[in-house]
């Protein structure tokens, strides 16, 4: 999808060359819609990945803004017309034949969110970490385990006494990349057990995940690779820093309580730098109750090599238990005088 502004700019102001580009980009956005079905709202960048229409548009004019050298484009994104895309609500689909992709289930976890919790890995993820652990979960695939949401919720309704302290967490992969399973999934589990929800996620995934995934989450733990834009694309590989920022600030908008995952890396988010910048993201984050450090670990790398896949990180060492340690109580002191009711965790503690 392509608008051409630029020769419209020399008979017109910007602003004006601007207006006429976004009304010609709407027009083109609603024939666009026509080709989409009413319940999925989004347009296929590839087989496993989904970006909505307003993030298609916004796209759109970044590029086409930075034709003028972007002078107006902060100014011109704000501005309050957008083409206005429901979001899925499971509570109007047929929630409980909802078929996802599960890659596997744990009946009683403890680390994935406050207490006892049952578990589900969902497949797709948009990133391609480093040291990923389960890089079988990156693609979703006709030949994977399909689940439909009742059953999934009458797997947890058997178990469910022992989660009356804890609840159901979503992990992957990332699993707002299956988001009409992962909302319908969070849905059913408020609507018929009470239980408490949580969704552990890069942040990566478009809007249309965001808009229907977040309202049934009480919980968001998010894995932040790193906070600087050159490390957390190299250990990415294939997204960007800005989008997970853009997460958080919904997450604030929204007041949805999160926690931040850290993996400490020795030679990639151990820096002086990275810890700086990690402090620079929770201090001004009021929903964020928790830090967590975790150490980098390579119990995952079998699997790159069942895949016929090279471990990127090799024979790059882990880091040990005081310096894991270290850089929590700096986190801790650095927190003290402004976010001093921010738990900062590493497990050894």
């Amino acid at each position: 999808m392509a608008f051409d502004i630029g020769s419209t700019a020399s008979s017109h102001s910007l602003q004006e060359a601007l207006d006429i580009a976004f009304k010609e980009a709407e027009i083109s956005a609603v024939k666009l819609h026509k080709f989409l079905s009413a319940e999925d709202c989004f347009v296929h960048e590839d087989e496993d990945h989904h970006m909505d229409l307003e993030d298609l548009l916004r796209d759109e004019y970044h590029s086409q803004t930075d034709l003028f050298g972007g002078h107006h484009v902060k100014h011109f994104i704000g501005k309050p017309h957008h083409l206005s895309v429901t979001a899925f609500d499971p509570e109007t689909h047929d929630y409980m034949n909802e078929k996802g992709s599960v890659h596997s289930i744990e009946t009683l976890g403890s680390l994935e969110g406050p207490g006892n919790r049952f578990l589900v890995f969902l497949n797709g993820c948009k990133a391609r970490c480093l040291y990923c652990e389960n890089p079988d979960t990156w693609e979703v695939k006709k030949t994977d385990n399909f689940m439909n949401i009742g059953n999934l919720v009458d797997r947890v309704s058997h178990y469910s006494p022992y989660y009356k302290n804890g609840g159901v967490t979503v992990s992957g992969g990332d699993p707002m990349v299956q988001f009409k399973f992962c909302a319908s999934f969070l849905y059913a589990i408020h609507k018929h057990l009470g239980l408490h929800t949580c969704v552990e996620t890069t942040g990566q995934t478009s809007r249309a995940a965001w808009n229907a995934v977040l309202p049934h989450a009480d919980l968001v733990l998010l894995c932040v690779k790193g906070t600087r834009k050159e490390t957390y694309k190299n250990i990415t590989k294939t997204v960007g820093i800005d989008r997970m920022l853009d997460f958080i600030k919904e997450l604030e908008t929204r007041r949805i309580e999160w926690w931040c995952r850290y993996v400490i890396v020795p030679g990639y988010t151990d820096s002086d730098d990275e810890i700086s910048g990690l402090i620079d993201i929770c201090i001004p984050c009021k929903s964020l109750t928790r830090i967590e450090f975790l150490p980098y670990h390579t119990l995952g790398q079998h699997k790159w090599k069942n895949l016929g896949l090279e471990y990127p990180l090799g024979e790059n060492p882990t880091p040990s238990k005081s310096d894991v340690i270290a850089i929590a109580q700096r986190i801790r002191e650095q927190l003290k005088e402004k976010r001093p009711d921010i738990l900062v965790t590493t497990g050894y503690e």
